[in-house]
C-alpha cells in the first residue's frame, strides 16, 4: 500500500514539473545575458579618408615659354591647378614606342625655342595608374614602363602639336598618335608662366633653378604622438587579447597573436605587419594600390596631404610596396633618412596588406605658425654646388620642407633638396 502511494506521488510530481516547464517556455522565455567583452573596441581611424585621385599629381609642371625662358609651377599653386585641370579635360589616344634619341626631334630646340608644357613625376607612374589622372584612351602599352614626364609642344600658330611620354628607361619613350591639343591650347598653357619668376637650366633640363630667390615661409607646428592604445584599437579586432614585448633596443612590440606592430620611440616610428604565407601569384599594381589606400582609410587614416611617390619598379609576383610623401602647402616634406616624418609605406602581398610603416607624429596643422623665409637663387646655388663632393650623383634639385622635431612641435624649414642616385637626400639652405 505504501509503495503504491509513493509511485502515485512520484507520477504527480513529474507531471507537475512537466506542466510548469511548459508554462515557463510558453509565457516567460528565459532572459539570455550576452557574454561581456569589456575590452573589445570597434576599429576606428585616427585621420581622414582619401582617394587615389587626391594623391595622384605631378611634382612639377614646367612651362617652356620660348627664348630660353621657363617657368616652374608647384602643387597648390593657382596656375599649376589651372594648367593641370585643362590637361585633364583633354585626351591621349594611341602610343608608338620609340627611342627618344632617334626620334626626329631636336629636344634642345624644343626646350629653348618652342612653346610647351612638361608634366613631371619624379619617380614615375605606371600607365594603369596614370589612367586614373588623365584621359588615356584605347589600348595602353603592355610594357611595365613608368612614365616620368609628359611633354606637349608646338612650333607655333596652326602648327601640329606633338606629345611624348618619357619613361624611367633611358632613351625609351612613347609618341602619342592622337593628342587632343591644338597650338592655341599650348599657347594658353604658356600664358600661365610667371614672367617675374623665371627659371633656367644648365644641364639639358634635368632640373630647373630660379633666377631670383624664392620667397617660401617656414612653419612651426604642434604635434601629438600616436599611442599604443590608439594603434591597438585601430589595428586589432580585439585589443583585449594583445600581448606586449619589449626588445633589448628599447622598441616595443604589440601583437594579437596574428598581427603586430612595433614602436620605436627614439625614431618616433611605427611598423605594422600581418604575415602572409608566400605563394607565386601575379597581382596588378593598380589593384594592390587601391587595396593599400583602402586599408589606411579604414584603420589609420591620413593626417595631411599625401602624394603617391613610389610604385613597384616592375610588376612583381606577389609583393608590392607603395610609398606616399606628405606635402605641406606646395612642397614635399623630405628627410635624409628613409624612416622619417613625412613618409608612409604600404606593403601588399597576395591581396592582403602585409605591412605598413609611418611616423608616430600627428601634426596639428590648424595650430601652425608661420615665419617668412627665402631660398637662394639658382646662381648662388650653382656656386655652392661647385664644391659639393657628390655633385655627379645628383638626380634632381627641388624646393622642399625639411622637418626638425622638438619635444612638442615640429619646424618645417624651406630648403633645396638634392636627390642622389642611391635614393638618399641632401640639403642646401
Amino acid at each position: 500500500m505504501i509503495e503504491s502511494l509513493k509511485s502515485i506521488l512520484l507520477v504527480v510530481l513529474i507531471g507537475t514539473s512537466l506542466y510548469q516547464s511548459f508554462l515557463l517556455s510558453s509565457y516567460s522565455p528565459p532572459k539570455i545575458e550576452p557574454i561581456q567583452q569589456s575590452n573589445y573596441v570597434q576599429t576606428e581611424t585616427l585621420g581622414k579618408q582619401m582617394e587615389l585621385q587626391d594623391m595622384l599629381f605631378p611634382d612639377q609642371i614646367i612651362l617652356h615659354l620660348g627664348n630660353q625662358q621657363h617657368s616652374v609651377l608647384y602643387p597648390n599653386n593657382f596656375y599649376y591647378t589651372r594648367v593641370l585641370d585643362n590637361i585633364k579635360q583633354r585626351s591621349f589616344k594611341g602610343f608608338r614606342k620609340t627611342s627618344m634619341y632617334l626620334v626626329n626631334v631636336n629636344w634642345e630646340e624644343v626646350r629653348t625655342k618652342q612653346l610647351g608644357v612638361e608634366i613631371r613625376f619624379r619617380d614615375g607612374i605606371p600607365f594603369t595608374i596614370l589612367q586614373q589622372l588623365f584621359r588615356i584612351e584605347g589600348d595602353i602599352p603592355v610594357d611595365n614602363d613608368k612614365i616620368t614626364r609628359i611633354w606637349i609642344y608646338s612650333k607655333g600658330t596652326n602648327d601640329e602639336v606633338r606629345a611624348f611620354f618619357f619613361t624611367d628607361s633611358p632613351g625609351v619613350g612613347y609618341e602619342v598618335i592622337g593628342a587632343d591639343f591644338t597650338s592655341k591650347d599650348v599657347e594658353n598653357f604658356s600664358a600661365y608662366g610667371e614672367p617675374t619668376n623665371l627659371y633656367k637650366t644648365t644641364n639639358s633640363g634635368d632640373y630647373y633653378l630660379p633666377i631670383k630667390p624664392l620667397s617660401l615661409p617656414n612653419y612651426t607646428i604642434p604635434y601629438t604622438l600616436l599611442t599604443a592604445d590608439e594603434l591597438k584599437q585601430s589595428l586589432f579586432v580585439d585589443p583585449g587579447i594583445t600581448r606586449y614585448l619589449r626588445e633589448r633596443d628599447g622598441s616595443e612590440i604589440y601583437t594579437d597573436s596574428k598581427r603586430g606592430f612595433q614602436l620605436n620611440r627614439d625614431l618616433r616610428w611605427v611598423t605594422y605587419s600581418d604575415p602572409v604565407a608566400p605563394a607565386a601569384s601575379k597581382t596588378e599594381v593598380l589593384d594592390d594600390l587601391m587595396l593599400g589606400i583602402k586599408f589606411i582609410n579604414q584603420h589609420i587614416g591620413w593626417d595631411g596631404k599625401y602624394m603617391l611617390s613610389h610604385t613597384p619598379q616592375r610588376q612583381l609576383m606577389d609583393n608590392q610596396t607603395f610609398a606616399f610623401r606628405q606635402y605641406f602647402e606646395s612642397l614635399p616634406i623630405v628627410t635624409a633618412q628613409p624612416e622619417g616624418f613625412g613618409t608612409l609605406k604600404v606593403q601588399v602581398q597576395k591581396g592582403v596588406v602585409s605591412g605598413f610603416e609611418r611616423s608616430m607624429i600627428i601634426p596639428d596643422l590648424k595650430g601652425a605658425s608661420r615665419k617668412d623665409g627665402e631660398l637662394i637663387s639658382g646662381d648662388v646655388l650653382e656656386e655652392r654646388l661647385q664644391n659639393y663632393v657628390k655633385r655627379s650623383s645628383i638626380v634632381s634639385i627641388f624646393p622642399a620642407y625639411r622637418p626638425s622635431i622638438g619635444d612638442k612641435s615640429i619646424t618645417l624649414t624651406s630648403t633645396w633638396a638634392l636627390e642622389l642616385r642611391d635614393g638618399s637626400y641632401d640639403f642646401i639652405d
